[in-house]
């Protein structure tokens, strides 16, 4: 069964339909268990040949259809934080219309839900539903207003709109939504982000470490007037931070940003944060490797074969201070041997088993002896790549009584909300 996917560009006259990715064919998942709270009925899916098994019955694919307002499906397992230091297996429960599918072998389950039923889930998703309302509100218009302009559809191959991942936006179902994020639905039902007459792409990130990033250097597509870095507090920066000596020096200084410790308390962070974060130093971190260690996952990640990797060197910043281009070195059969990562993607990709926190950091090494037991230390701020709004600095305006509207001006400067349906 095929649906009609968001068109990139498109301005919706009435609420669209929207179609999520519960499980991709990348999970290589072959069983899954669902629920029906209208019939208690369980369902047993498995990919068997080319189709399912559902119940012991073979079928080429199911369609599970909502049978009023209220009901839902209980699914599991369902991956969150595919690919990420957090990734785990949760239970969800979500509205709509599911439709489960065999693609090349493994299971493909897509929930087909109303726009606004999907955004509330969202925003609760992404953060708490017991964050403050103006940030709940800023982040269902920032949630509505990209998944609508549909710049980047990164799974239009496999016919849906998004996954329900950080890949695309977090989507995890019924079970954090509060009544304040439902009143934050309710006020903004609509609402898109505009700028030159067209819907933005709204990209945010959970902490720009203080300093909000240019979207060409992180995607290396067209400058956006409304993604443009700049520092993420109420004063303005008379400096970028694409120097060496600049980015040392503001992360040793305490500067009063909203995703810092001037707007939010970071002992009372946990209760803001989506059920999935881990808890951890959001504006500061650092991560220490052997030598060793380094150099098993940078082979492992890159296809690299260094005998031995002792030295990293940023060779472009952006100005936000992240690392957009960096040298690998080493040596390989006793001769010096180096690889470039041209992209903060690629950066964080390399330099971490699973995925790094952020590519805005500075490298310490301490050499010993024995080199395979020195320590190459990576000092950062920042979770994400920065991009858009900050979470976190979001959640700060909200805190100090910043309206959402005060939000969305802030990180998507010279734009405009517009209501585009009732």
């Amino acid at each position: 069964m095929g649906y009609i996917m968001l068109k990139k560009g498109a301005k919706p006259k009435n609420e669209p339909q929207v179609s999520i990715g519960l499980v991709l064919p990348e999970d290589k998942q072959t069983k899954i268990i669902i629920k029906c709270s209208y019939t208690e009925e369980e369902y047993v899916i498995k990919a068997v040949g080319n189709g399912l098994s559902v119940n012991g019955m073979v079928m080429s694919e199911i369609t599970l259809i909502e049978r009023s307002n209220d009901s839902s499906y209980s699914i599991s397992p369902v991956l969150a934080g595919r690919g990420f230091h957090w990734e785990k297996e949760i239970n969800i429960k979500v509205e709509g219309m599911l439709i489960c599918k065999n693609l090349d072998g493994f299971l493909f389950v897509i929930n087909r839900i109303g726009l606004e039923a999907y955004i509330v889930s969202v925003a609760t998703s992404e953060m708490s539903g017991k964050c403050p309302l103006s940030f709940l509100e800023a982040q269902i218009i920032a949630a509505r207003s990209w998944l609508v302009a549909s710049i980047e559809q990164k799974h239009d191959e496999i016919g849906i709109d998004a996954c329900n991942d950080d890949c695309c936006q977090r989507y995890q179902g019924l079970a954090n939504i509060t009544d304040s994020a439902r009143l934050a639905s309710q006020n903004t039902r609509g609402y898109f982000v505009m700028y030159n007459n067209s819907i933005c792409d709204t990209r945010y990130s959970k902490s720009c470490g203080g300093y909000i990033e240019n979207n060409q250097n992180v995607w290396k597509d067209l400058s956006k007037p409304y993604l443009q870095g700049k520092f993420d507090g109420r004063s303005t920066m008379a400096d970028t931070l694409e120097i060496e000596k600049d980015f040392i020096k503001y992360l040793d200084e305490e500067k009063k940003s909203y995703c810092g410790n001037n707007y939010i308390n970071s002992l009372e962070l946990y209760k803001y944060l989506g059920s999935v974060d881990k808890i951890d130093k959001y504006l500061k971190w650092k991560l220490s490797y052997t030598f060793y260690e380094l150099t098993e996952i940078i082979n492992k990640k890159s296809k690299s074969d260094f005998d031995i990797v002792n030295t990293l060197i940023p060779i472009k910043r952006g100005v936000s201070g992240r690392i957009l281009e960096l040298k690998i070195m080493g040596l390989k059969n006793e001769k010096k041997h180096e690889i470039t990562l041209r992209s903060e993607y690629e950066i964080r990709n390399v330099l971490h088993n699973k995925f790094l926190y952020s590519s805005a950091f500075i490298i310490e090494v301490n050499n010993k002896l024995n080199s395979f037991d020195s320590i190459i230390t990576l000092i950062g701020t920042g979770w994400g790549h920065g991009v858009g709004l900050c979470q976190i600095g979001a959640l700060g305006m909200a805190l100090s009584g910043l309206e959402s509207k005060d939000i969305i001006s802030h990180y998507f400067e010279n734009t405009r909300l517009v209501k585009l349906y009732e």
